[in-house]
This record gives structure tokens, sequence and C-alpha cells, in this order.
């Protein structure tokens, strides 16, 4: 058990850079009344452009990224995101195991009596 633990984490540490959120592909209209973006026939939008949203303290929060090393860093980011969450999701299945295979956690006997056991606590 410890040995895949051990994989999973040296796995963790290995991730980098790490970004929460997501990418939203943008083609988006000018403010200039005579550009091609604004031909109801066939508008020419400029972009494409970028738009990273994530969540920081109950906030959501918005930057646009032109395409570059910027973007790619942060598509990388979220990438590991994703595989953090999947190694972070196979350790507490382990974690969770061990727990019940050590007798550490107390399974209710039955769904019957486990309404009145939790009343005498």
């Amino acid at each position: 058990m410890a040995t895949a633990r051990t994989r999973i984490w040296r796995q963790v540490m290995e991730l980098s850079p790490v970004c929460s959120g997501s990418l939203h592909e943008q083609y988006l209209t000018c403010g200039k009344a005579t550009c091609g973006c604004h031909d109801r026939k066939e508008p020419r939008l400029h972009g494409p452009y970028y738009l990273w949203r994530r969540h920081i303290d109950g906030k959501q929060v918005n930057r646009t990224l032109r395409p570059g090393p910027q973007l790619e860093r942060v598509r990388e980011g979220i990438a590991n995101y994703h595989q953090l969450q999947e190694l972070l999701g196979e350790w507490l299945v382990q974690e969770e195991s061990q727990v019940l295979e050590s007798g550490r956690a107390v399974a209710p006997s039955s769904k019957k009596n486990f309404k009145r056991s939790l009343r005498r606590r």
C-alpha cells in the first residue's frame, strides 16, 4: 500500500504548473463602426482570444490571453490540474480502503438500527 501511495505523491510533486479553471475561445467585434467585424453578411471577427475563467476567494476571475507562451502555460496548468484531481481520487480510494481494512472505521449494524444508534450518542 505504501508503494502506491509513494508513487501517487511523487507524481503529484512533478506536476507544475497547476492552474484551476477553464479556457474559452472567443472572437469579438470592436468599437469601430466601419470595421469588417460589423459586416452583416460576412463579419470578420477579431480573434481568437482566450478567456481563462477561474474562481478566487469565491469570485469568478477572468483573464484574456492571446495565443503564445502564456496561453500554452495556462493550458498545460489546467491539464495538470485535471491530472492532480485524478491522482487525489486514487489516493482517496486507497486511504478509505485502508481505513476499512484496519478496523478504524465502524460500519453501522443495519439501516433499521442506524438511526437509533445515532440518537443514543
